[in-house]
């Protein structure tokens, strides 16, 4: 028997979404902070401390063009410069020990020498530490494809940050985000394989699985409702962008972005 505040819990869960943005002119100008970045790229890193210099010697860092303008992004194949590199710049733990599904990050710095820097950071692996076998690809291509859908994912995260005002750990975000990277990646999206990447099995996150994260601060009881709208949620989304080939393309990105975001994991399940 459900509990009645763990229905509260997973209706307040699921109501969540975004406010329209009061601009839909892209992209938009650059952040002030990028001209730092340029500098370390064109080969005057002045502004960054010894440590950080050392890690990012080591890391490929470029600007990427996104539609809420460019940001940086730092993306390395040792998986402890990825973790000493976001702990330094969101001042946490740097023996703190990630997820091995977390191998991407955008970080609004916390460090007050990068005060108001955001950055994404990336790694190297398969996405959601999905084995290439599982997501029906050799390893090589698998590899490459996660590094599409990674990058992609963030740059969703830069856009609402940026344009609707927030960025969440919530399911919501995650699934929009993921959805930009499938499309990026294979120019279609396909339910059942996000259901891979979020561990997401019926009613229930699989042990490890990536939704548990997003959803870890809810009721136990509350978790079976949200699974299942989620679910409900990626069946609509595939669904819609079969009907609507267009919106798949990268100049509606942003207008499919903006969609998701306002109408919510419901509005999403009723797309189909």
């Amino acid at each position: 028997m459900v509990d009645f505040m763990d229905t509260i819990m997973a209706d307040e869960y699921l109501a969540r979404r975004y406010k329209a943005p009061a601009r839909e002119d892209f992209p938009l100008p650059d952040e002030d902070f990028t001209s730092v970045w340029r500098g370390w790229i064109e080969g005057r890193g002045d502004a960054f401390p010894g440590d950080v210099r050392a890690l990012l010697r080591g890391a490929k860092v470029w600007l990427e063009d996104t539609p809420a303008g460019r940001i940086p992004v730092v993306s390395t194949e040792d998986r402890r410069t990825f973790e000493r590199l976001t702990a330094i710049f969101s001042m946490e733990d740097e023996g703190r020990a990630l997820l091995a599904s977390v191998n991407a990050l955008t970080v609004p710095a916390k460090h007050p020498m990068f005060a108001g820097h955001r950055v994404i950071f990336l790694a190297k692996g398969g996405y959601s530490a999905l084995r290439a076998e599982d997501a029906g690809e050799t390893e090589d291509e698998w590899v490459r494809k996660s590094a599409v859908i990674r990058l992609n994912h963030e740059c969703c995260h830069y856009f609402t940050l940026r344009v609707l005002g927030g960025m969440k750990n919530h399911a919501l975000d995650e699934v929009i985000a993921d959805c930009a990277g499938q499309l990026s990646a294979f120019g279609r999206y396909d339910a059942s394989l996000q259901r891979k990447f979020f561990g997401l099995d019926g009613d229930r996150v699989a042990s490890g699985g990536r939704l548990g994260y997003y959803v870890r601060k809810l009721p136990e009881g509350a978790i079976p409702t949200v699974c299942r709208k989620v679910s409900e949620a990626l069946t609509g989304l595939e669904g819609y962008l079969e009907k609507n080939a267009e919106m798949t393309r990268i100049p509606r990105r942003p207008d499919l972005i903006i969609k998701l975001a306002t109408i919510g994991l419901g509005g999403i399940a009723e797309l189909a």
